[in-house]
């Protein structure tokens, strides 16, 4: 550990915000898209990056009419540079209202996840912890935590980051659907040859949800696809429409079933895996009392909608 007693002497250390908003350009970039994020005009934001080079001694970014990047010497402080904001955190999370819970939480997930399983019941989590502030963002392109700004993400299928940790909070089961006025047109199939008839409404990305695990089938089925999407809710929107049929995991479809806008087709033999659902956080992010109240909330709201649930991690 350093000399505590040379961090009391009259001279300038980095400002956390500073150092914040050093860390907020290089991920994202721009100064304006930055400014943006952290709610400051790009004007304030660009002088609390120079008052850091000054002290520092050194610029931190290569400026050009038509290009932001980090200079060799802002590359090297990077990492303490957020160590060293995620370590305050941490620190004054200790003080945060009398014990309580607060500050910011930011949740990244995607578009489904946050419209059928957080927007109904998040409402409960504010009411519990009023001096906690969630952030949710949407998207069902693949980031990393860095990347997407988060403190925790929601993640389907296998996690490549070794480097995280995570919750496990159940696995996912799929299941293949058609719109009534669809199957009132081509017919209710009864065997797996019968989806021939059909159409597919095919996600864009990733390729391998377009892929149906059948019984007795050794490779996935696919049909030709009417359409594509990118995005799982304009996919469901398009298989509620008549437009083809698509599997989506049962927790997007389990109300339009009940409500009898989607018909469940040959259940008894479909067998595509059932996905894995996680919560990723770092390991700075699980030091804060927020994060653990989060992660615990959600596991319940979740509980039934998932199998296989395990222990934390």
């Amino acid at each position: 550990m350093g000399d505590i007693a040379a961090v009391l002497e009259p001279h300038e250390l980095p400002d956390l915000k500073e150092v914040a908003s050093f860390i907020a350009v290089a991920e994202d970039g721009s100064f304006a898209e930055a400014a943006r994020r952290l709610g400051l005009s790009p004007s304030s934001l660009s002088r609390l990056v120079a008052k850091l080079e000054n002290r520092l001694g050194f610029d931190v970014f290569r400026r050009t009419t038509r290009q932001l990047g980090l200079t060799e010497e802002g590359a090297k402080p990077l990492a303490r540079a957020r160590d060293l904001v995620e370590s305050a955190e941490v620190f004054a999370d200790l003080g945060s209202t009398r014990g309580h819970p607060a500050g910011v939480i930011n949740v990244n997930a995607p578009v489904s996840f946050i419209l059928h399983v957080l927007a109904p019941r998040i409402h409960e989590f504010c009411a519990a912890y009023p001096e906690v502030t969630v952030k949710l963002s949407m998207t069902d392109t693949l980031v990393d935590l860095i990347s997407a700004h988060a403190d925790v993400a929601i993640r389907f299928g296998q996690l490549e980051d070794s480097s995280v940790l995570f919750r496990r909070l159940g696995k996912s089961a799929w299941r293949l659907v058609g719109a009534p006025s669809l199957l009132e047109d081509v017919g209710m199939p009864n065997e797996v040859a019968d989806l021939k008839r059909y159409k597919q409404v095919a996600f864009r990305n990733p390729v391998r949800l377009n892929d149906w695990w059948f019984e007795g089938h050794s490779s996935p089925i696919r049909i030709p696809p009417s359409l594509h999407a990118d995005n799982g809710e304009a996919v469901r929107a398009l298989v509620l429409a008549g437009c083809g049929l698509a599997q989506f995991s049962d927790y997007m479809i389990d109300a339009d079933i009940s409500s009898g806008k989607l018909v469940p087709l040959l259940a008894d033999k479909l067998r595509t895996p059932a996905l894995q659902v996680s919560a990723l956080y770092s390991e700075q992010a699980s030091r804060l009392g927020r994060m653990k109240v989060f992660l615990d909330w959600l596991s319940d709201v979740t509980v039934d909608m998932f199998t296989g649930r395990s222990t934390a991690i």
